[in-house]
């Protein structure tokens, strides 16, 4: 049996062909991080095919779709697309920066040359979606380097509200979608997307949002689940796979251990926050400025238990509310020592 291929990094071929045992070869696999779902799937992720994962936000699906984004970076050679679907004034999704930091620097690379090779694209309007996915399209057809795509909650380009009608709509997105996966399967790029669950009736195993399109063109489909009890536990179903029957594993550990998943230290993320604003803080030209931006990081240095305890998702701008409640402070000193001053002046015999 003879195969014709155009995939990546392979040599040796006669005439463009290549023998399906050398194919099997030559196979490449990423790592989800998880042992107990790379073994669920087989090897991992395989380069050249479409994985679907689902889950409610509590799975933790959104730090494996970054996890997997950092394995994809270990070659230094290699490349990563990340685009992210939705409506971001609605869904406040974003790329999280601190955690890619924290496991590119667990797989001992260079975290800013690793993010430098994360090409990250945003469709957030129905304007935006065929615009952005062509243009992925590009990128994976010309580009020899990329070695994953990884798209966010890719339901949300085929089921979000529009003026335009559905049917018109829908059908071009899907032929634009399936030209990038397309590409990507010929490229030898892997797939690697997430989205949410459909809303099913209860003691019913939920189906992935996108409608049946999306589910015919997944080669794999996974859902994420967190099962409350004494004991938080985390399950995975893979409902589809081209050469598996549909299993059910329990991923182990509990909590933040989950999938190898980390909660980066608030002290770790100040840090890394503070090393870059040092720039900024050497551009400033007037010495008071600088002083009061020192007097700003003195503050936040002394109340970093205080900002760790709340739920802004970013370290600057708990800074600034730690800088603004600290300016505060010291104008209603000044107003105290102004009231006791004028107190002296009209009644100076007290």
């Amino acid at each position: 049996m003879r195969i014709g291929t155009a995939m990546r990094g392979m040599t040796g071929l006669q005439g463009g062909f290549i023998s399906a045992l050398k194919l099997l070869e030559v196979k490449t696999y990423l790592s989800t991080g998880c042992p107990e779902l790379d073994r669920l799937l087989g090897d991992g992720i395989e380069l050249g095919s479409f994985y679907l994962f689902y889950g409610r936000e509590e799975s933790g699906i959104d730090h494996l779709l970054h996890q997997i984004m950092a394995n994809a970076l270990d070659d230094e050679d290699d490349e990563v697309i990340y685009l992210n679907c939705g409506n971001y004034r609605e869904d406040k999704t974003i790329l999280d920066i601190p955690s890619l930091v924290y496991l590119t620097q667990a797989r001992r690379l260079d975290p800013k040359k690793a993010l430098e090779r994360i090409i990250v694209f945003c469709a957030f309007s129905e304007e935006q979606q065929e615009q952005v996915v062509e243009e992925v399209r590009g990128i994976v057809e010309h580009e020899d380097s990329i070695r994953l795509l990884a798209i966010h909650d890719m339901a949300k380009l085929f089921t979000s509200q529009s003026f335009q009608e559905p049917y018109k709509r829908i059908p071009r997105l899907q032929r634009s979608v399936s030209r990038l996966w397309q590409i990507c399967a010929e490229k030898g790029v892997a797939v690697v997307a997430s989205c949410g669950p459909a809303k099913v009736k209860k003691g019913y195993l939920p189906k992935p949002e996108g409608g049946r399109y999306l589910s015919h063109l997944a080669n794999s489909i996974v859902y994420l689940e967190k099962t409350t009890g004494l004991v938080s536990t985390y399950q995975a179903y893979l409902l589809k796979h081209s050469a598996l029957p549909p299993k059910r594993v329990l991923l182990g550990g509990e909590g933040d251990k989950i999938m190898g998943r980390i909660t980066v230290p608030f002290k770790m993320r100040f840090e890394q926050e503070l090393e870059s604003l040092k720039s900024y803080r050497d551009a400033l030209r007037d010495f008071e400025e600088q002083a009061a931006y020192d007097a700003i990081i003195r503050a936040c240095t002394r109340e970093q238990g205080a900002m760790a305890n709340t739920d802004i998702p970013a370290i600057l701008d708990a800074m600034l509310l730690t800088g603004l409640v600290d300016s505060l402070k010291q104008i209603m000193r000044l107003e105290r020592r102004v009231e006791s001053l004028e107190k002296s002046l009209h009644n100076p015999n007290e």
